[in-house]
């Protein structure tokens, strides 16, 4: 069963790739969309991209491993890209540039600029993919039990068909999908555990607060009534 959920998200990555084939026609199309991509699709490409095998798999195992206060990683992560779009995306836009090495050599008229800048996106770009081919290699290896390192390459073979199909369209138009797709994921399950939290197991005032065994033999022959909540067991604290 594991294996056939990947091989169909594998096989609705490959053609949506395809089909935005036929609307990259030009360089502009391959590299940018056009700069014609509606926000909503946009939105959804980002957070798709922001869902991923590294920073899902990834805060969870932290918030597993040391707690809730690993939540702070994807906050610092989240305000990173409302810097990102604010400084980079915007004047990358407005520039008309394709790529960050040719927006900065645009910008500060210095080819060692742009060999600096490009250095620094490849190298980024490898330490980001880094993660998302360890988490890719543990999912598959969880679901479907093939070996942990045949993650990576079939990852790596999906995103350069689905890149070399359409460029930056055909990739939006995947990134869009997946985050709807992990949406529903994530929704489903959280939407089965409400359902069964409010109907067996919710916590009331009356049961949440631990018993022990010992007041609770003491109590159990007690007559309940109206107050017996308030004033029971009594306050020995003045006793002796």
């Amino acid at each position: 069963m594991g294996a056939v959920a990947v091989a169909g998200v594998v096989l609705a990555t490959l053609l949506i790739s395809t089909w935005g084939l036929r609307s990259s026609r030009t360089t502009s199309d391959f590299f940018v969309a056009s700069r014609r991509v509606r926000p909503m699709l946009n939105a959804s490409a980002i957070g798709g991209e922001y869902v991923s095998a590294a920073s899902f798999l990834g805060v969870a195992g932290l918030v597993l491993a040391y707690g809730a206060e690993m939540l702070w990683y994807p906050v610092g992560w989240t305000a990173g890209y409302l810097v990102l779009l604010a400084l980079v995306a915007a004047p990358l836009r407005r520039s008309g540039a394709y790529t960050l090495p040719d927006f900065a050599e645009a910008r500060l008229a210095s080819g060692r600029v742009r060999a600096v800048s490009a250095l620094l996106v490849v190298a980024i770009g490898w330490l980001y993919l880094l993660p998302q081919f360890q988490g890719a290699g543990l999912t598959l290896a969880v679901v479907t039990g093939a070996p942990s390192w045949l993650g990576g390459p079939v990852v790596g073979l999906v995103v350069l068909v689905g890149v070399a199909s359409g460029g930056m369209r055909s990739i939006t138009f995947v990134q869009a999908f997946q985050y709807w797709l992990k949406l529903t994921a994530l929704l489903a399950p959280l939407a089965v555990l409400v359902v069964v939290w409010h109907g067996d197991g919710r916590p009331c005032r009356a049961t949440s607060a631990r018993v022990s065994p010992g007041r609770a033999a003491a109590t159990a022959g007690r007559p309940r009534s109206a107050g017996a909540s308030r004033d029971w067991p009594p306050d020995r604290r003045g006793s002796t």
